[in-house]
């Protein structure tokens, strides 16, 4: 495999894993139950209502 390859792969990945961890923030917050993430070193609790979901769509569903 090629670095470019890689490169590419490497790409299609992050847009697989930031399409993936979207759409359960949507399930999440649709369904009425908190996320949870790590901040400042400690996991925190995000409610429902105060999960927010990105405006902008992941660069593959843009056509890029």
């Amino acid at each position: 495999m090629t670095n470019e390859e890689k490169i590419d792969l490497n790409k299609k990945i992050d847009i697989g894993v930031r399409r993936a961890a979207a759409r359960a923030q949507a399930e999440h917050k649709k369904a009425g139950r908190s996320i949870f993430i790590w901040e400042d070193g400690k996991v925190v609790e995000v409610p429902p209502e105060k999960i927010q979901l990105p405006e902008e769509k992941i660069d593959s569903e843009k056509g890029q």
